[in-house]
């Protein structure tokens, strides 16, 4: 056995007694001290969360920390199905953040290689600033609002936001060479784009995507200049402001749909430029409108988080392989194209209300749908590049045949479409962007360059 292979061996054994340690003394402290349960899970999450920090020097090899995650979500998860370790499953809500954290830890180190200061930026993120935030949250918030089906507090988020810009500042400061202006500003965004993703997140991912998120974000950010960093600020302070103004009196946008929104739509223009966030803001107006003008005197009930995440999950990854590729030529036109369809099937349950759209859904109901989707979500970027018409008469047909297909599949099921987010509005969207993406290819169109 090598030095090297021995010296990660024991590092990662006194790491698992580290944890079984902490496991073990918090359902002592539950059997016998009887705490709140939300005591004892912090107690673990912040413990293992510091515990952690330590990897960067006791295991070089990633794949022994993965083998050392997999046994631990093994361990948690088959606890929870059997209703043991009451100290970390004794909360009373749905949550399977136990499962994610090991793994979180395992991604985390990967993503960050040698620069460790990315990885315990966002281990602290995850230990403290969730741990406090859940505290203080439930103990002294009192201004609350609404995720999904559970309730979270002002408070708690602007703690967690104050202590992620801590966990985040300091390892940038005090471990690399880069200006303080940069590691104090891309610690306020960073630190704002993850007290987002922590406040829509449900059943425990906020374990996963926040860590996650940390690294991917900071390591992005700290390699632009000042100014940009600056102007990145600013653009998420002025998307934030614009799409809060814009839902504002729309009683169905609560705020776990709101900031689900504004992360998306930040997230377009980070990634890309303007022209892909021109759809989201353009087809933020006319679903309002639609709701507002054409369902006015009809209740429509709150939008919940998982819709909205799961309908901008297909655009979502269209643009993620746009960047990641840095192909935004063969990938804009496809991204229209999904944006387009996830915004006419949005619109076929306000459009079916009316009277003709109802009596001849297949036609009319299908056809508004893409006529306004496609006028929304195609014609303003059209209209701006002076793009050849092929692209947008391609999206505009295939965004026809799949809101009609859609409709077909849900009114068999009922008399109404069906609410939510089903696979087949996930699939649609992906559909019609890679038709595009494959005519694109084959030279039937040509590339959408969004300049």
């Amino acid at each position: 056995m090598s030095p090297g292979l021995r010296h990660d061996l024991v590092g990662a054994a006194v790491l698992a007694g580290v944890f079984l340690s902490l496991l073990a003394a918090a359902e002592i402290w539950r059997h016998f001290g009887r705490p709140k349960p939300e005591w004892t899970r912090k107690l673990v999450h912040l413990g293992g969360g510091v515990t952690c920090l330590l990897f960067p020097f006791l295991v070089s090899s990633p794949w022994i920390v993965l083998v050392l995650a997999l046994a631990l979500t093994g361990l948690f998860a088959a606890a929870a199905h059997l209703k043991l370790l009451k100290s970390l499953h004794g909360v009373g809500r749905p949550s399977r953040g136990a499962e994610y954290y090991p793994l979180a830890i395992f991604l985390v180190l990967l993503i960050a290689g040698e620069r460790t200061w990315l990885y315990v930026a966002a281990v602290l993120v995850l230990a403290v600033a969730d741990a406090f935030a859940a505290l203080v949250g439930r103990g002294y918030g009192i201004v609350r609002y609404q995720v999904q089906s559970s309730e979270k507090t002002l408070e708690g988020s602007l703690v967690f936001f104050l202590v992620a810009f801590l966990a985040i500042h300091l390892p940038t400061l005090l471990m690399t060479d880069l200006p303080r202006g940069v590691t104090v500003l891309a610690a306020v965004l960073v630190a704002l784009l993850v007290t987002g993703f922590e406040a829509v997140s449900l059943d425990g991912a906020d374990n996963l995507f926040v860590p996650v998120a940390v690294v991917v974000v900071l390591g992005k950010i700290t390699r632009k200049p000042f100014p940009e960093i600056v102007f990145q600020n600013l653009s998420l302070l002025a998307i934030g402001l614009l799409i809060a103004f814009l839902v504002r009196r729309m009683p169905f946008f609560n705020v776990g749909a709101t900031v689900t929104l504004i992360l998306y739509a930040y997230g377009a223009w980070s990634l890309g430029s303007w022209l892909w966030a021109l759809p989201v803001f353009a087809g933020l107006v006319v679903y309002l409108l639609a709701w507002l003008e054409v369902a006015i005197r009809q209740t429509k009930p709150a939008i919940r988080v998982r819709a909205v995440a799961q309908a901008l999950l297909g655009p979502l990854l269209v643009m993620a392989l746009a960047n990641g590729t840095r192909a935004f030529a063969d990938f804009y036109a496809p991204y229209l194209g999904a944006s387009a369809a996830v915004l006419a099937l949005a619109l076929t349950e306000p459009l079916y209300r009316l009277e003709l759209a109802r009596r001849r859904p297949w036609t009319v109901g299908a056809a508004a749908a893409t006529a306004l989707g496609c006028a929304f979500a195609v014609l303003p970027s059209w209209l701006v590049t002076r793009a050849p018409a092929g692209a947008p008469a391609l999206i505009a047909v295939l965004v026809l045949g799949t809101t009609a297909l859609n409709l077909r599949l849900e009114l068999r099921q009922g008399e109404t479409p069906v609410k939510g987010w089903t696979a087949a509005r996930f699939l649609l969207p992906l559909a019609v962007a890679g038709c595009v993406l494959v005519a694109q290819h084959l030279g039937v169109t040509a590339r959408w360059n969004p300049g």
